[in-house]
C-alpha cells in the first residue's frame, strides 16, 4: 500500500514536472533566450530581443524582388534613409514606433538615443556615397543593444569610416553590412569596414545580388566571401546570436532568402 501511494505521488510529481517543462518550452518558444535575427532580403531584418521586442530594420518594398513577409508584427521600425526599398513602413503590422535616421527634408540626421523595453537604440550619421552625400544623399547606422550584445545595421553605407564615426560606433558584436556595390560599398570596401569595426562575433552580409533580386547591378555575396575561412551558410533566413565567442575571429554568416 505504501509503495502504491509513493508511486502515485511520483507519477503526479512527474506529470506536474512535465507540464511545467512544457510551459517553460512554450515560454522559450514565444520569447528567445538570446537575440534572434531574421533576414527578408536586401537590407531588411527583424531583430527579436530576449523579452520578445520586435524591431524591423529598413523594411523593403516589392520592387526589390524578394517576397514580402506577411503579418510582420513590429514594436519598432528603423529607417536608415528614405529610398523606397528601405522605408516601406507599411510592411510592419501593429502600431510600431517609427525611428527615422534622416530629417524630413533628407538634408540632416535625426539623433536617436533611446531605450525601448529591453533594447537601447542609437544612430550614427554617415553617407550613402564617397562624396559626403552629394550623389546618393545621407545614410544612418543604427546600433541596437540587447541581451548583452551590440548589433550594428549599416544601412546603405557608401564609404569606409573615419575616426569620428568609428569612435561613435564603439565596440560591436554583430554587424549587418552591404557588400554588393552599386550605390553602396562593394566587397573590398566592406572588407575594409569590417577590419575597421572588428566585430566580436558575427558579420552578416546584406544588400547583394541574388537570383530573385531585381537589381542586376549588385554583385553576389561570393565576392565578399573570397579568401575567408570562417564562413557559415545557414539553411534558412534566421539566426540566434550566441553571446559566447566560438572562434578567434568574427564568423561570416550567410543567410538564405529564396
Amino acid at each position: 500500500m505504501y509503495w502504491r501511494r509513493v508511486s502515485s505521488v511520483a507519477r503526479v510529481t512527474t506529470l506536474v514536472a512535465a507540464m511545467v517543462g512544457v510551459g517553460v518550452w512554450m515560454a522559450n518558444a514565444a520569447s528567445p533566450s538570446a537575440p534572434r535575427l531574421e533576414w527578408f532580403g536586401q537590407s531588411c531584418f527583424l531583430l527579436e530581443t530576449p523579452a520578445g521586442t520586435r524591431i524591423v530594420m529598413d523594411p523593403l518594398a516589392a520592387s526589390v524582388g524578394f517576397p514580402l513577409p506577411e503579418n510582420l508584427e513590429a514594436d519598432v521600425v528603423t529607417v536608415s534613409h528614405e529610398h523606397p526599398e528601405h522605408n516601406n513602413i507599411e510592411l510592419a503590422r501593429g502600431k510600431p514606433k517609427i525611428l527615422r535616421g534622416l530629417t524630413p527634408d533628407k538634408k540632416g540626421w535625426l539623433k536617436i538615443a533611446e531605450k525601448f523595453r529591453d533594447v537601447s537604440i542609437r544612430s550614427i550619421g554617415v553617407y550613402h556615397d564617397e562624396t559626403l552625400g552629394k550623389v546618393q544623399g545621407l545614410n544612418t547606422i543604427f546600433v541596437f543593444e540587447t541581451g548583452g550584445l551590440r548589433i550594428a545595421h549599416m544601412g546603405d553605407l557608401g564609404h569606409t569610416l573615419n575616426d569620428t564615426q568609428l569612435s561613435q560606433l564603439g565596440s560591436v558584436d554583430v554587424v549587418l553590412i552591404p557588400v554588393g556595390g552599386h550605390n553602396t560599398i562593394d566587397a573590398a570596401q566592406a572588407a575594409r569596414v569590417v577590419e575597421q569595426i572588428r566585430p566580436r562575433l558575427v558579420v552578416i552580409p546584406m544588400h547583394y545580388g541574388t537570383g530573385i533580386s531585381t537589381s542586376k547591378e549588385l554583385a553576389t555575396v561570393e565576392r565578399f566571401l573570397e579568401g575567408r575561412t570562417h564562413v557559415r551558410r545557414v539553411s534558412g533566413n534566421s539566426l540566434v546570436i550566441n553571446a559566447v565567442k566560438q572562434r578567434p575571429g568574427a564568423e561570416v554568416v550567410v543567410l538564405e532568402r529564396l
